[in-house]
């Protein structure tokens, strides 16, 4: 370590307590980003056609948060259906357009794209798991936004 010139993995880490402490170090990136867009939450109803023998059309809801970027996907549950109700399809988290799929976390040096407001527009398919799902409306609040 003498012949680094940086901090020993446990001193940076007491450096950057410090620093915390005395109010400085990271700032916030997304900190603006939360203020303006808490709370706000763009629906887009989505129709997965599956072509399974037990399948048949699908549908779901996308929400997607104005504050962190992140998607989350819910089922339409109608009653008697004949299907198990399984609320969530993907929990809230950032849907990759392409995975990077390796056999361990982070092996891979690529960066993926993720959806953003843009691409979730009436009529574009988004790829959920590897299925094309059809955006075909949205909620009024999405309509407004979007105008």
């Amino acid at each position: 370590m003498i012949n680094f010139k940086q901090n020993p993995p446990d001193r940076a880490e007491v450096k950057n307590y410090i620093e915390i402490k005395l109010k400085g170090g990271r700032p916030n990136k997304n900190l603006e980003s939360f203020l303006n867009n808490d709370r706000k939450v763009l629906a887009f109803n989505i129709l997965w056609e599956d072509r399974t023998f037990d399948g048949g059309d699908k549908y779901y809801i996308i929400n997607y948060f104005l504050s962190d970027g992140k998607i989350e996907v819910k089922e339409i549950n109608t009653l008697n259906s004949g299907r198990f109700p399984f609320p969530m399809l993907l929990k809230k988290q950032k849907l990759a357009k392409a995975p990077i799929l390796t056999y361990c976390p982070g092996m891979s040096l690529k960066t993926e794209e993720f959806y953003g407001q843009s691409d979730l527009l009436c009529g574009n398919k988004v790829q959920v798991y590897g299925q094309e799902c059809l955006i075909y409306d949205f909620d009024l609040f999405t309509k407004e936004w979007y105008s």
